[in-house]
């Protein structure tokens, strides 16, 4: 991984490169940004600029042997962490996880952590780093650098460390070996350990801009139309995992499934809802929470809709054929309650609820809701 071949950040990747030629390198760095901003790839340059044996004044040279094991992510100094399935069959470590990890970010480093799960086949189950990883981590940390330069510890997604592992490697996080580059990339640094969070250097990456994602929709998928790539950047609101399925068509289904939902809502057909119940509660949790993130998101575009407000809007295609539709069914006395039911379903699965029960009572009270009328004076 590249520089230049991370969207948006200019002026962060030189800040980086200038630490770097300056010879400023933290002993351990948090590269934070929202999901789909991009710190992992940016973590990953900044390792491969460190690797290179010809670095540039704006890049690694990608011709020299690090810079070659860098892009296949198989330098023997690169040393990475992620979360894992706890598993008796393939053991806590990560080690056994590598090959399909390193797949899964050549594939796409704009991954997170619901893509991995996904890959895993393991949308039920929780991901986690527990203390055999944090001793895989002092242990490889005390080997000698294979190359006799840098050697790098990459944590992917520390938030995801259990309070044991980010306990474990205190130590070696604070005083590391001479040339050893502790870098972690992820989102939320509320759910990491103050102890960790004050050992690291924060690295503050921002979603790219609508103009950035723009182009990167563009460059990587040609056919679509200049007004639709804008449309989608503005839907992301810069996060580009998110763009990229938009681009691919990948929310067609979703999208469908609630356009059809709703309206089974808004007619009261019982057998109908009992019939997607079925299908929500078949599907994975995150899957069933992703519905709601993104039944919101649309319900927000409808009420921009309802309040003549089109300049906000951020649907495109089918989706804003069904916000015109749908927004002349919300009035003053329902428009706040189908949002504060999709809210309230979303914290319900997060704490476990029963799916299909949820599912059929959220679809009643939707229901009730969409046929409310607006009271004549």
């Amino acid at each position: 991984m590249q520089f230049n071949k991370i969207i948006g950040h200019a002026e962060l990747k030189a800040r980086l490169i200038g630490n770097i030629r300056e010879g400023r390198v933290p002993h351990a760095q948090f590269f934070l940004g929202p999901r789909g901003s991009g710190v992992l790839p940016l973590a990953l340059a900044y390792a491969t600029y460190l690797f290179c044996e010809n670095p540039g004044e704006g890049d690694s040279c990608d011709v020299c042997p690090s810079c070659v094991m860098m892009a296949k992510l198989a330098h023997p100094d690169l040393n990475m962490v992620f979360p894992i399935f706890l598993s008796a069959d393939r053991g806590k470590t990560c080690d056994p996880y590598t090959a399909e990890w390193r797949g899964a970010v050549l594939n796409d480093p704009y991954l997170d952590a619901e893509v991995w799960r996904g890959l895993l086949k393991g949308e039920n189950k929780q991901l986690r780093m527990g203390v055999d990883i944090a001793a895989e981590v002092v242990r490889k940390l005390s080997l000698k650098s294979f190359s006799g330069g840098w050697k790098v510890m990459l944590i992917w997604l520390p938030e995801m460390m259990d309070a044991p592992m980010a306990n474990k490697i205190l130590k070696v996080l604070e005083e590391p070996e001479p040339r050893t580059a502790f870098l972690l990339a992820g989102h939320a640094n509320d759910r990491i350990l103050p102890t960790i969070l004050s050992r690291t250097q924060l690295v503050k990456v921002a979603a790219p801009g609508p103009s950035e994602v723009t182009a990167a929709i563009q460059q990587r998928h040609p056919e679509i139309s200049p007004a639709d790539a804008r449309g989608i950047a503005a839907r992301s609101e810069g996060d580009l995992l998110e763009a990229f399925a938009m681009a691919k068509g990948e929310e067609e289904e979703i999208f469908v499934f609630f356009r059809d939902w709703l309206r089974a809502c808004y007619a009261n057909k019982v057998a109908d809802n009992v019939m997607f119940a079925d299908y929500f509660a078949k599907m994975g949790r995150e899957e069933q929470k992703g519905l709601m993130t993104y039944a919101l998101y649309l319900i927000r575009q409808c009420m921009l809709q309802w309040q003549d407000v089109p300049q906000l809007i951020a649907a495109f295609g089918e989706e804003m054929e069904f916000v015109k539709k749908f927004s002349a069914l919300l009035n003053v006395h329902n428009a706040d309650g189908i949002r504060h039911e999709l809210e309230t379903a979303h914290g319900h699965l997060e704490r476990n609820a029963n799916p299909k029960v949820l599912f059929l009572d959220l679809s009643y009270r939707l229901g009730t809701l969409l046929r409310m009328k607006e009271a004549v004076a």
